[in-house]
């Protein structure tokens, strides 16, 4: 008489389906999972989800009646100083705070991942990084392919280093010329000084780049920037640089409001939160490169012919996807965080765009006669940052191997 197999869940066989029975174990995690997947769907469709536009005002008679209302059948969050209706603004700020904090946490983690797993990779190997035109390759005859590499990177090179002196020369031309003309403002004298230091660096690279090849230890170089990050007071940078890039009369501000018009502040926010960012991320992976490029599977993989991007970015990096993944959760939510603190501050995200960092600020001097004003954007805040938190521990015990099913 034969005997029936046991029946096996066909999730249970997949690397999905251990995970996700690890993770729904976690049930702060699944609801943090499901709040944010609802306040996704509420940015998406804000549009037709919003009673009122975010910055319609009221109009007609008796204006005044309508302004510091509370909540009601009509509005629901009550409306502010200018009649606004506070739940619409709330709604249309979800797409502001959730873009500035997927976009500041995935684009700072993916920058970390690449100059981590580069640092790890190349730790104690000086890398090799361009071959200069005057380098010569010892033995007489070199390959073709070797000479169109020669000539291909020798214009590349020196077309970027170009390129650099001119968006050098046109951020901070205007203020370079104003500072030596006597106008020692604080903008003037930041401009000067990180002019001067980037034509150092072009007139650097320029001459020795027709040296030979640059041989560097990428892991010494990326670690010291990684340590003088960190040594950086952070919140008072932030604002510094903030109201620096936001003003007009300067040549950094003037070129970016060209570009990007009113989604300046915006880009400005990512883009500071990116800059200072990265460098969790770089050391995180740079410790599980370093301890990856010793296992076995990793000389395979060079045996066999591989090549060094192959070997870090195909071998390497998906085996540290674990720790990356968990490290964008917690960053969306430090981001959203850093985000309405600046905005608190009036260096963020200016109105009339709707963010729930700006609806603080304006809320601040009406805390005691309107609180609904305070409460609705701050109560959003708190819940979205614990969400992500959650999101981000259960996610860790999900796909950490070592933990019990």
């Amino acid at each position: 008489m034969a005997i029936a197999a046991p029946k096996s869940s066909a999730s249970a066989d997949t690397a999905f389906g251990l995970f996700w029975r690890r993770f729904r174990k976690h049930r702060l995690a699944v609801a943090s999972l499901v709040f944010i997947g609802l306040l996704i769907l509420m940015a998406v469709f804000a549009p037709f989800i919003a009673p009122y536009s975010p910055t319609a005002q009221p109009t007609g008679e008796d204006l005044a009646s309508k302004y510091f209302q509370g909540p009601s059948r009509e509005h629901w969050l009550g409306t502010d100083d200018l009649g606004r209706d506070v739940l619409s603004r709330i709604i249309y700020g979800a797409r502001v705070s959730l873009l500035v904090g997927f976009m500041a946490a995935i684009s700072g983690v993916l920058l970390g991942t690449i100059l981590g797993t580069l640092a790890g990779y190349f730790s104690g190997r000086p890398f090799r990084f361009y071959l200069g035109p005057l380098n010569r390759r010892e033995g007489g005859w070199q390959p073709p392919l070797f000479v169109a590499w020669r000539v291909a990177s020798w214009v590349l090179f020196y077309g970027l280093l170009l390129g650099a002196a001119q968006l050098v020369w046109t951020l901070g031309g205007d203020d370079i010329r104003a500072g030596l003309g006597g106008d020692w403002s604080f903008a003037n004298v930041l401009s000067l000084v990180a002019s001067s230091l980037a034509w150092a660096a072009i007139a650097w690279a320029a001459v020795w780049g027709l040296r030979g090849s640059f041989r560097l230890d990428l892991d010494i170089a990326i670690s010291r920037v990684i340590d003088f990050m960190l040594t950086i007071p952070e919140l008072p940078l932030l604002l510094v640089l903030s109201a620096l890039l936001r003003d007009p009369g300067a040549s950094v501000g003037q070129w970016i409001q060209g570009v990007f018009g009113e989604s300046t502040s915006v880009f400005i926010i990512i883009s500071i939160l990116v800059i200072f960012g990265w460098t969790g991320s770089a050391r995180l992976v740079r410790g599980a490169i370093l301890s990856l490029r010793e296992q076995e599977f990793t000389t395979a993989a060079q045996a066999l012919g591989a090549s060094e991007a192959r070997v870090m970015f195909r071998h390497l990096v998906p085996n540290t996807i674990a720790p990356i993944i968990v490290n964008v959760t917690l960053g969306v939510g430090g981001a959203i965080v850093t985000e309405a603190a600046l905005s608190f501050l009036g260096f963020g995200i200016q109105p009339p765009v709707a963010t729930w960092g700006n609806m603080l600020t304006n809320a601040q001097e009406y805390i005691f006669s309107a609180p609904w004003l305070a409460l609705a954007p701050g109560f959003m805040i708190f819940l979205t940052v614990l969400a992500f938190n959650y999101l981000g521990d259960g996610l860790r015990d999900a796909l950490d191997p070592r933990s019990r099913l």
